[in-house]
């Protein structure tokens, strides 16, 4: 059963609070009632927190000057987000210095360098050892999406290794209040369905995935923290409250962002793998 809790209460009970961003404490253009002030009340009280994020697209320090542009004043060391996890995988992985695309902003290219791979250019896709569908922009999307699956095609036709990698898998972003666009795991998702048909399902032609709900991104919120108990906070059941779940940790829906279910009655009819343990009906102190 899912049970109604204030944000004092969740403090008070949890070692580390992990909040999502988008719709639980900011939107397109201004933070939520109650977040500016959330977060200078941890800082103060020197609680653990960090700011989750399914984000490869764009730079720590520029995401910190989004929050303060939006009046939430986070701190750089507070955020934890997908893109930041390329390197490690890449690295730890054994592919640093293999030649890899990147389809993303300069940002993404950025990080996935920083895993001491080899950049390619576009029109080397077929060179290619590793795949990184960071973003759905900073490329022409629809012929790139053929260049990509033809060298795919070309690659496995040829026995030759392929690392597909996925580091944000929302599938839909807020693009201005009430739009949302198609997010990079959108195209992702039409690049492992053309291979299946192709091949048949093969788990070596799926995307390794980095963010919520999947594991990497909670154990580097883990690593960070450290020994002790976590909640996570969200707005989406299909990310934030099944990636919680499935990692093992409590967690917390907000009713605000994408999340339309509002009562302890309808989420406690959720299935196990999206019911969140709490129902957090705002993020304010007061």
């Amino acid at each position: 059963m899912t049970s109604a809790i204030t944000i004092r209460e969740l403090a008070e009970r949890y070692d580390t609070l992990l909040f999502d961003s988008y719709g639980v404490l900011v939107n397109e253009s201004t933070g939520l009632p109650g977040a500016r002030e959330l977060i200078e009340w941890l800082e103060s009280t020197g609680k653990s927190y960090y700011i989750v994020t399914n984000d490869a697209s764009r730079s720590i320090e520029s995401r910190v000057g989004m929050f303060i542009a939006q009046g939430v004043p986070v701190p750089r060391e507070r955020i934890i987000n997908s893109g930041g996890l390329i390197a490690r995988h890449l690295s730890e992985n054994g592919f640093s210095g293999k030649p890899t695309i990147v389809l993303g902003r300069e940002e993404s290219v950025e990080y996935t360098a920083a895993g001491g791979v080899e950049i390619l250019p576009l029109d080397r896709m077929p060179d290619a050892e590793v795949f990184v569908m960071a973003d759905d922009s900073g490329f022409d999307w629809r012929p790139v999406m053929n260049l990509l699956l033809g060298a795919l095609h070309h690659r496995i036709e040829n026995r030759l290794p392929i690392h597909l990698l996925l580091p944000n898998p929302d599938l839909i972003y807020p693009s201005g209040e009430p739009t949302y666009s198609f997010a990079g795991a959108a195209l992702a998702a039409m690049i492992e369905s053309a291979l299946e048909r192709l091949y048949g399902p093969r788990d070596d032609l799926k995307f390794v995935k980095l963010g919520k709900p999947f594991t990497p991104i909670f154990e580097e919120a883990n690593r960070r923290a450290g020994a002790g108990s976590f909640v996570m906070i969200g707005d989406q059941m299909e990310t934030d409250i099944a990636g919680a779940n499935n990692f093992g940790i409590d967690s917390a829906v907000v009713t605000t962002g994408i999340n339309r279910l509002h009562t302890v009655e309808e989420l406690s009819a959720l299935p196990d793998s999206i019911r969140p343990t709490f129902l957090l009906e705002s993020i304010s102190l007061g």
